[in-house]
């Protein structure tokens, strides 16, 4: 994984890369140190869902590009996973789109038994799967089939994923979600949620 980031790193004009599994977790990075990991964290979290909706094509990379004043950020899915690469806006397009012809090849096979980079400090307790189980079937009740992508949604909000709400954020997750239930019916789901 490093020898693709060192390759990605000499092309003129990158500023730092970080390359994500499907699922949003970040597997490895090179950023300067003002980058913020838990900010890299939650960038995976957002361009996860992109990974579901851009076209996969064997033989072509598919990328997306913005533009930051004088920045570019760039979006490359491969199979597995993904690359968020910061550059100038002056990078040698062909230099780059060659580099990651070759990155594209290599890196579904690293990614695959890559492990998500853990935080130096502690790692926080998360919440069972069984109880936001729970928690899902007391709100479809209330709002119907919505309720994945809405608790979805609210787990995003804060920087997490549904399968991996920190109980320190189990409470926030709980009042986004509450907040999308009738009025007429918040007493009876905070109840029900508060019991669970």
């Amino acid at each position: 994984m490093d020898q693709l980031i060192n390759n990605i790193k000499s092309v003129p004009g990158v500023v730092g890369i970080a390359i994500f599994k499907d699922d949003g977790g970040l597997v490895a990075f090179d950023f300067p140190e003002a980058y913020d990991k838990n900010l890299l964290n939650l960038v995976g979290l957002k361009f996860q869902p992109l990974k579901d909706i851009l076209p996969e094509d064997e033989g072509e990379i598919v990328y997306l590009c913005w533009e930051f004043d004088n920045l570019l950020g760039f979006y490359y899915p491969v199979e597995g996973g993904w690359i968020n690469i910061i550059s100038s806006d002056d990078i040698p397009m062909p230099a780059l789109s060659l580099t990651m012809n070759a990155v594209a090849n290599k890196l579904p096979n690293l990614l695959s038994s890559a492990a998500v980079v853990q935080d130096q400090a502690v790692v926080e307790k998360t919440v069972t799967p069984e109880r936001i189980k729970e928690m899902e079937k007391i709100f479809s009740l209330y709002l119907g089939p919505a309720t994945h992508v809405i608790l979805k949604r609210a787990a995003h909000q804060l920087g997490c994923t549904p399968n991996n709400i920190p109980e320190n954020k189990l409470g926030e997750v709980v009042e986004i979600v509450i907040a999308k239930v009738p009025e007429s019916k918040k007493d009876e789901v905070i109840k029900k949620v508060g019991n669970n």
